[in-house]
């Protein structure tokens, strides 16, 4: 009763859940770092549903579907937010996707960067329980880490597991990241259970990614056994990688395509399947404190928001309806790196154009600055995409609908001192005209200009990384799999067991090799910001 109920201490990085009930024609909402709000309110009245960030003018305020149950019922909320972005889910539907926050009370100012949790009394009756918060305070890989990436043939495919190697290695190379891909086609999640301890436990990894669940649904409507297999497994396996000191981004499985997707069962009927088994990885990863990675959603979402634009045929979960083309692990690479809880900031660039000075974060440094004309040199890589606009051949085409360089690609330029309303902005061959409001708050590079000064040295990080993936699965479908079979064979033997141990260090250092050449061609770049007034 009475006011807000507040948070007595500030909140930068969270995510927060709460269960909510709101009684008919009810209003209110949830602050966020002290700014209103995440909406709530009777869908009754307001069609549109609860979840979004109603404060917003410049960027999105409503939710992308309405989520909501009746008046007088409980609905569930999970609210994370990371930076300035805020992602909303309601009753397991994802109505908000990395949204920029803006600041109500000052608004040219971003969001503050903490603030308190406020549950907005609005003068009806409203009811919170089961309120839990979870502090993000920085990236779940560490400096030096070692990260695996496990899953069925999609992962076999080695293109999301590509993605995000490519990330983990030219957008953040200060974290010193080895990343090894173990995809197994066919695989389903009880595969993964048996193999584990030979295949992946000796490589001793820090952070291992899964993604099983397409397979586990057995193409066909959903059946609580079906949810049963899927739960022994994903849960062992998560047991497995804990005791063993790792921790688990807990993925869930994608999705199908609306059209491609030819099986008797259906496109709606299987992705209903897929989406239980979501529900069923996400409830094992909080049980057992992991994070989870929603890669069903934002494929969902994707496909939902191209194919009106692009056409049905346009397919973002593959040309059998669930082998991802490029665009498509585009999307799975998202979701698996924004469930590493990166902040996405590539780094920022300033230039004031009256003192004609420059300055710039780390990872770039300013060579030489002059009135409208900078310099820089760069070991850190926004992230490159390449292909038609409208392709699902390449990863350019899939960027409207997928929320990668907002969330995780930011490359800031900012300009002070324009005295023009407008400039144009020269970056290596490309050029595009702004306005001064947009300079003074910060234009993304990496997402203005696709043809950047990066793209080549970008592609030849992502060649070696594809040979370097390209030798790991033999490595481990053709030679350190079959160890479980020459122990049966031999029995237990310290003689063949020295053996094995041989070959493996020398498949692991082989694949070494690969990684030093992966580190060796990540040079820095120079490149050339020109601003020219209009």
């Amino acid at each position: 009763k009475g006011q807000n109920l507040c948070t007595a201490a500030d909140h930068a990085d969270f995510d927060l859940f709460v269960d909510w009930k709101i009684g008919p024609a009810g209003d209110s909402g949830i602050y966020l770092r002290g700014s209103p709000q995440v909406q709530i309110w009777d869908v009754a009245q307001h069609p549109e549903g609860s979840g979004g960030l109603y404060n917003n003018q410049i960027h999105p305020s409503r939710p992308m579907v309405c989520a909501d149950r009746p008046a007088g019922e409980w609905n569930t909320m999970r609210i994370r937010m990371l930076g300035e972005l805020v992602t909303v889910y309601l009753n397991d539907v994802l109505v908000v996707d990395d949204v920029v926050m803006e600041n109500y009370s000052e608004r040219d100012r971003p969001i503050y960067p903490s603030g308190s949790i406020e549950l907005q009394n609005h003068g009806n009756p409203l009811y919170f329980k089961n309120i839990y918060l979870r502090e993000i305070s920085g990236p779940v890989v560490k400096k030096g880490d070692r990260v695996a990436i496990a899953g069925d043939s999609i992962t076999e495919q080695k293109l999301y597991s590509r993605y995000m190697e490519d990330y983990l290695i030219a957008c953040v190379p200060q974290l010193d990241l080895r990343v090894v891909q173990l995809g197994w086609s066919g695989e389903r999640a009880p595969g993964f259970e048996a193999r584990l301890a030979n295949d992946l436990l000796p490589l001793d990894p820090d952070v291992v990614t899964t993604c099983y669940g397409m397979n586990d649904g057995l193409y066909r409507a959903y059946e609580p056994p079906i949810g049963d297999a899927y739960r022994r497994s994903m849960l062992a396996i998560v047991k497995q990688l804990k005791a063993a000191g790792a921790t688990v981004v807990v993925g869930s499985p994608g999705a199908v395509d609306s059209f491609s997707f030819r099986h008797a069962v259906g496109p709606a009927a299987y992705n209903e399947n897929l989406a239980r088994l979501r529900d069923i990885a996400r409830e094992i990863a909080l049980d057992e404190g992991m994070p989870f990675a929603n890669v069903h959603d934002p494929m969902v979402i994707a496909q939902r928001e191209a194919k009106p634009a692009l056409g049905k045929e346009y397919d973002v979960c593959g040309a059998d309806g669930f082998h991802p083309r490029p665009n498509g692990h585009l999307v799975m690479a998202y979701a698996f790196l924004r469930a590493l809880d990166l902040d996405g900031e590539i780094g920022s660039i300033s230039v004031d154009l009256a003192r004609g000075e420059a300055s710039a974060s780390d990872g770039h440094r300013v060579v030489a600055a002059r009135r409208g004309e900078v310099e820089i040199e760069s070991s850190r890589y926004p992230f490159c995409f390449f292909g038609d606009a409208k392709s699902p051949d390449g990863t350019r085409s899939i960027l409207p609908y997928v929320p990668f360089n907002r969330a995780l690609n930011r490359l800031t330029l900012k300009v002070r001192g324009l005295e023009a309303d407008r400039a144009r902005v020269e970056w290596g061959t490309q050029a595009k005209s702004f306005s001064r409001r947009d300079l003074e708050r910060g234009i993304n590079l990496a997402a203005e200009f696709l043809d950047n000064p990066f793209c080549e040295p970008f592609r030849r990080i992502d060649e070696i990384v594809a040979g370097k993936q390209a030798f790991e699965t033999p490595m481990i479908k053709e030679a350190i799999t079959r160890f479980r079979a020459i122990r049966g064979l031999v029995g237990e033997d310290s003689e063949a067991e020295a053996a094995l141990a041989t070959l493996r260090r020398k498949l692991v250092e082989k694949s070494g090799e690969h990684h030093l050449e992966l580190r060796a061609a990540l040079v820095p770049v120079r490149h050339t910001l020109r601003i020219v007034p209009e």
